[in-house]
């Protein structure tokens, strides 16, 4: 009892001083002022430990306003850093994913106006409970992986509702894997399966590391993912790799302005990629194209 009186004592205390604070916030301040700044971190801190008990004894003590603030600020933190929350820390987010925020607020959505939770904790909540079903779901695929008794068809088909949110798992059991690991699961991966988009493959792809098999997922149909790739190839693999497998990219109808800008930029660092440009700009069937990027390197 003597602890919360003092912990409520010097809540008020903080409370207190900064009401008779004049002029602007520091910018180190948390952006509600009604919750000091040590009383966040010290909420913060103990979450990160999965210690939700000073959070749950200080509550009470709160007003409304003042809780909402709290807890929505603390499981954004922890939102942000992707936190895994352990069983007890899951216990006390599925009482919070339960509740239904008191402070609201209108907003105009696709021009209708709407009232809102001001502080939607209950949500930030129930995304921290999918962190932890997302941990231990992709600890399951590796574990299958590694036993080479992983169900592809499972997932990897067109009428599965989970398919997007179980392939981020089954990346992340991925990067789990050694070159050589992930070489021998691609090897044994089952050739009909449906993937919604190239992020599996790609990431197959950097996790291998080879040449092959960067320059296989290249020769795909474009998506994003693959475009994403290629400024992957310029920024970690050393010049000449890169401008190697950036050329075999533009044999790719659907890559060839991407590899062409790629190889452009690719141009400032390693003098053979400004060349190759400046060649199909003199005499080449993408005379055009290659004045683009040239005119798009410029302007930068």
């Amino acid at each position: 009892m003597m602890k919360r009186l003092l912990l409520l004592l010097g809540l008020l205390f903080h409370l207190s001083a900064q009401a008779e604070q004049q002029g602007p916030n520091p910018p180190s301040q948390p952006l509600y002022q009604d919750v000091p700044l040590m009383i966040l971190q010290r909420s913060v801190d103990t979450l990160m430990q999965n210690q939700p008990a000073w959070v749950i004894d200080l509550l009470p003590y709160l007003r409304p306003h003042d809780r909402e603030v709290l807890l929505f600020e603390s499981l954004r933190y922890l939102h942000q850093n992707n936190h895994i929350p352990d069983q007890t820390l899951k216990n006390w987010l599925l009482e919070l994913a339960s509740e239904r925020p008191t402070v609201r607020e209108a907003a105009v959505i696709d021009g209708y106006e709407v009232i809102r939770p001001s502080f939607d904790y209950p949500a930030l909540a129930r995304s921290l409970i999918l962190n932890k079903v997302s941990a231990e779901r992709s600890q399951l695929y590796l574990s299958e992986l590694l036993r080479d008794e992983f169900q592809w068809s499972l997932i990897f088909r067109k009428n599965n509702p989970l398919l997007l949110a179980q392939q981020l798992d089954v990346m992340r059991a991925f990067r789990q894997l050694t070159p050589e690991q992930l070489d021998y699961v691609k090897l044994h991966m089952p050739d009909r399966l449906y993937f919604p988009d190239n992020n599996v493959r790609v990431a197959m792809a950097i996790g291998i590391g080879s040449d092959e098999a960067l320059a296989e997922v290249l020769s795909l149909p474009m998506d994003q993912y693959s475009v994403s790739l290629l400024e992957w190839l310029i920024q970690r693999l050393p010049a000449e790799r890169a401008y190697h497998l950036l050329r075999g990219a533009a044999e790719n109808p659907e890559l060839l302005y991407f590899s062409y800008s790629a190889i452009a930029r690719l141009g400032r660092v390693y003098p053979p990629a400004a060349q190759f440009i400046l060649a199909q700009f003199r005499e080449s069937e993408h005379q055009e194209l290659a004045a683009m990027v040239m005119i798009e390197m410029q302007s930068q």
